[in-house]
């Protein structure tokens, strides 16, 4: 029987889970669908984990995990049951999305993340061991900068555009073939009856992102918003953390995307209040990545062989 070690990363639009033995070596990679328990039924929760776990681990015959490091608003008891529906697993340890968002960017857990995905936060920690995060208050109350947020920022811009309140934008033809609507009259009862999920508002984002890149000016805007936003959690938290040398990076689907109009407006923003910050994107590895070597750092196994295949095996590489 093959002993397992798991990393994963659960959020509001998907779960990603990523396997390896304890030499470090790769033995899969899973994805699927939503685990945000506030978001999603419990059970379907449980579902997305298990098919993603049994993707990662479906080259092999039997396996025991020995530990599962997790980052996820979900619960550690859901996370567990999705896990052992596929197979045995000792440990489940969540220790939060942005522990292990912040070690797969920098390797390290001094320094700050900017996280933007379906939801947005940011936090870190500085070499003096003071911690702090803000955002992450969920679509309702917060989020600004998200996927969710440039979603509807998109739907408003478009109300405003039929009405004659903004000028003509791409994205009102871009939003009705997406919602697969015969024309615009009839956003507001797919909105208000069909009441689509966040990650499906979330999923606009791209839209926004290439209109603004086919030179649409109410998409550009909105994605700068989305940069000036994601600019005060970085300040923010570096002003409260009193780290004006931090090293920053930044992760999610939103920074992805490489939008010029977001990470320009991003990097200007939080370079004019803190020149001396070391901006580093894309980060060193995704969020997973940062939960496998995670996994390591707690059973005290030897880490290079492990960081050394994660480098292969997702293709990224370190940027000043």
């Amino acid at each position: 029987m093959k002993e397992v070690i798991l990393g994963i990363d659960g959020g509001g639009s998907k779960v990603r889970c990523i396997a390896s033995d304890l030499s470090g070596n790769i033995l899969g990679f899973g994805i699927d669908g939503p685990v945000n328990c506030l978001f999603v039924d419990t059970n379907i929760a449980i579902k997305h984990i298990s098919n993603a776990v049994n993707k990662a681990l479906e080259d092999l015959n039997s396996s025991k995990i020995i530990l599962a490091c997790c980052g996820s608003p979900t619960p550690p008891e859901v996370i567990r049951e999705g896990i052992e529906r596929v197979s045995p697993v000792k440990e489940v340890i969540n220790i939060g999305e942005m522990s292990i968002s912040l070690t797969g960017a920098l390797l390290s857990d001094i320094g700050i993340i900017v996280i933007a995905g379906t939801g947005s936060m940011a936090g870190g920690k500085n070499p003096e061991g003071k911690t702090f995060s803000c955002g992450g208050w969920g679509p309702f109350i917060g989020d600004e900068g998200s996927g969710y947020w440039i979603g509807v920022k998109a739907i408003n811009a478009v109300s405003k555009s039929v009405d004659k309140r903004f000028p003509k934008t791409l994205l009102v033809e871009k939003i009705i073939k997406y919602f697969g609507l015969n024309n615009i009259g009839e956003l507001v009862h797919y909105i208000y009856k069909k009441i689509p999920s966040r990650y499906e508002i979330a999923q606009i984002s791209p839209l926004v992102t290439k209109s603004a890149e086919e030179g649409d000016k109410i998409a550009q805007s909105i994605l700068e918003d989305a940069g000036k936003e994601l600019a005060l959690l970085a300040t923010t938290t570096i002003r409260e953390l009193e780290y004006p040398n931090a090293k920053i990076s930044m992760s999610g689907g939103v920074f992805a995307s490489n939008s010029r109009f977001i990470l320009d407006t991003f990097k200007e923003n939080v370079k004019k209040l803190f020149p001396e910050v070391s901006i580093l994107f894309p980060p060193k590895f995704p969020p997973v990545g940062g939960a496998l070597i995670s996994a390591f750092r707690m059973l005290n196994i030897e880490e290079n062989q492990l960081v050394s295949n994660l480098k292969k095996f997702f293709g990224r590489s370190y940027h000043v």
